[in-house]
């Protein structure tokens, strides 16, 4: 069994919390449609889509990512359930090439089914302080927003670039803790520094899953676990097929992760560790562009 590391769990209050009557479907073709589109219009739309989800890094840092081994937990659901959902979320890691951690972890992925995200959000940050300790105030302030379906923020560390932690050391008078990489590696052209994800938390409204099958509850929970996005705050005739937009219209919403989705996670996971905010806009459309305007030519 895997250990939950994360006293949230009496927080939530979610250990009696009764299963949710979400099933499994299977899975549907995804039918992707650019006729008549032109590989501009495309561009567009998709850089644009990138844009409204990714959310702003911090001045002078990199992308955050995962880097570790992650061990997902779900509370507030059926057992029987909840081992889908954990399966679907572990196989996606896979592609990814994020590693799994074994039997027996302490959970650093939490997916937790709630009644009240905003009340749930603001007393876990009274109860369980340290899971927004790595947080800025305007990094909390945007967890609140969206569809207002799921909330989900990521505690995460400054290392070196090869993973190792980097030295505290005290400047300046009086003295202040600084950190600081290795002076060999460090340069002023280059940042030899990455964003490690060390903690992952996703809380999905329980009124709001009737009707949605695990296959894509477990689709959204790896998307907001594994980058540091926004879901669909509203609905556009022109917006990307997204499973972004689970909560907005679960008749409309993707049966699965679409091919913008994908684009997006393999494009953040292929960048150099190094990469700062915008570059991922133009790696998630080449990666868009590799999938689905190039197939069809």
């Amino acid at each position: 069994m895997k250990k939950l590391m994360i006293s949230s769990a009496i927080a939530l209050g979610l250990s009696s919390a009764a299963p949710l009557m979400a099933q499994d479907a299977d899975p549907a073709e995804e039918v992707i449609i650019v006729t008549g589109e032109r590989e501009q219009e495309a561009m567009e739309r998709v850089e644009g889509m990138t844009r409204a989800i990714t959310r702003r890094p911090r001045v002078d840092k990199p992308l955050a990512r995962q880097y570790g081994q992650i061990c997902v937990g779900v509370m507030g659901m059926d057992p029987a359930y909840a081992g889908v959902l954990i399966d679907r979320i572990e196989a996606n890691a896979r592609r990814l090439d994020i590693a799994i951690a074994g039997e027996g972890c302490q959970v650093n992925t939490l997916v937790a089914f709630v009644d009240d995200g905003p009340e749930e959000v603001k007393q876990l940050r009274k109860d369980a302080p340290w899971l927004f300790s790595t947080l800025l105030d305007y990094e909390y302030d945007r967890i609140l927003r969206g569809s207002g379906g799921a909330h989900a923020w990521h505690s995460t560390e400054e290392r070196e670039v090869d993973g190792k932690q980097l030295a505290v050391i005290e400047v300046g008078d009086p003295p202040r803790q600084v950190k600081a990489g290795d002076p060999f590696n460090a340069t002023r052209m280059t940042q030899q520094i990455r964003m490690d994800m060390i903690g992952s938390v996703v809380l999905m409204e329980r009124a709001l899953v009737p009707g949605k099958t695990l296959q894509q509850l477990a689709d959204f929970a790896s998307m907001r676990s594994f980058a540091s996005i926004d879901d669909m705050a509203s609905d556009s005739p022109d917006a990307t097929p997204t499973i972004l937009s689970l909560f907005l219209d679960a008749n409309a919403a993707p049966q699965e992760m679409t091919e913008f989705d994908w684009a997006y996670l393999e494009a953040l996971y292929r960048l150099p560790r190094t990469a700062r905010g915008e570059q991922i806009h133009d790696a998630a459309w080449s990666e868009y562009r590799k999938k689905v305007i190039r197939a069809k030519d």
